[in-house]
């Protein structure tokens, strides 16, 4: 018969197979083992199987334990005998895959609280600001009022005063801008002469004519009346001999007033006027000067300052001469075309950008 342990043909009456020492079947017969029969050691780790022999109880073995499966090894028990360690002691434990952590969802509830705080914040600042503006004045510092600011009558202002800036008094230089007209027609309300063909509005600027070679003609701003001033215009004499600036004329029908004029020649004279007569005109002062440009179509800047009995008078920004009389203190102002009494021929002049300052 074979072992039934190992398959290894037994010897006839072998108690023990001589292969792997298992119990023969005729041992296993016998209700005991001989106390002085070798013990057989088993190998636990062996590479072959070993199956203990059959008891009386059949082949079932209830006090045997089943070899469990080789697992894989498992790093915290190094004592499990079916999984002895690697081979490799420095090869580092398998690390299972790191889940993240979520984050909590934030709670509704904590952004409401935030919200309603920077609200209550936003107030508490502004009712601060309001009470701030609102509580009287400390005794020792003055209240601040914000002026209301009018933007029409300040840009108004503004440009008034810009225009004023521009054409300061050349002369004295403490005279207020009062007139100013280019007298490109009438329409600036200081009610100029229009007598035809005497004093005329053509060609932008304004005309003043003598014909007739014997006489002057003048023409006057009927609508003004000045005491102290300067008075300036552009002027061209385009024919004849000379043109000027009538001034404080106090009365047409009796011809009364100051005349200054000068000629294409460079001469210039001041008359005083006091009737229709060649004996009511009377010669301040007359002569020649290098300031005023000669000749026809020449354009002179000529001025007079009469302030109190002093009469000072300019051409093209420079004072060529000065008289003192008191014989008329106000008057209108205006325009006049000469003819020279030696050599007369008939004149016109042309005026134009005329300013007044009051002192």
């Amino acid at each position: 018969m074979n072992c039934g342990n190992c398959g290894t043909l037994l010897p006839p009456d072998a108690a023990h197979c001589p292969n792997c020492g298992a119990n023969t079947s005729n041992y296993r017969s016998f209700s005991a083992t001989p106390p002085n029969d070798p013990t057989v050691v088993s190998t636990p780790y062996s590479a072959g199987p070993q199956t203990p022999p059959p008891t009386a109880y059949g082949d079932s073995q209830p006090y045997q334990a089943t070899l469990p499966p080789s697992t894989p090894y498992d790093p915290y028990n190094p004592y499990n005998p079916y999984n002895p360690p690697t081979p490799y002691p420095y090869t580092p434990y398998p690390a299972a895959p790191l889940t993240p952590v979520p984050v909590p969802p934030q709670r509704r509830g904590n952004r409401i609280g935030i919200i309603i705080g920077v609200a209550a914040l936003v107030l508490l600042i502004a009712g601060g600001g309001i009470f701030t503006l609102l509580r009287p004045a400390s005794r020792n510092s003055p209240a601040i009022a914000t002026p209301t600011v009018n933007v029409t009558a300040t840009a108004h202002a503004n440009t008034t005063a810009t225009a004023t800036a521009g054409v300061k008094d050349p002369y004295t230089h403490s005279g207020t801008l009062l007139f100013v007209d280019p007298l490109s027609d009438n329409s600036k309300g200081y009610g100029w002469s229009e007598d035809a063909p005497n004093c005329v509005f053509t060609g932008g600027a304004y005309h003043v004519i003598a014909p007739d070679a014997r006489y002057s003609d003048y023409c006057l701003a009927q609508a003004t009346n000045f005491n102290d001033f300067a008075f300036e215009a552009q002027m061209q004499i385009i024919k004849g001999d000379a043109g000027g600036l009538d001034f404080r004329f106090t009365s047409t029908t009796n011809n009364e007033y100051y005349e200054f004029y000068i000629g294409q020649d460079g001469s210039y004279d001041l008359y005083l006027v006091t009737g229709t007569s060649s004996s009511g005109i009377k010669a301040l002062t007359s002569g020649s000067n290098p300031a005023i440009k000669q000749g026809l179509n020449q354009t002179n800047l000529i001025a007079v300052v009469a302030q109190g009995h002093s009469i000072m008078l300019y051409v093209n920004h420079q004072l060529i001469d000065k008289v003192t009389d008191s014989t008329y203190t106000s008057g209108r102002i205006g325009f006049d075309a000469d003819t020279l009494a030696t050599n007369g021929h008939p004149t016109e002049v042309v005026f134009s950008n005329a300013k007044v300052w009051t002192l």
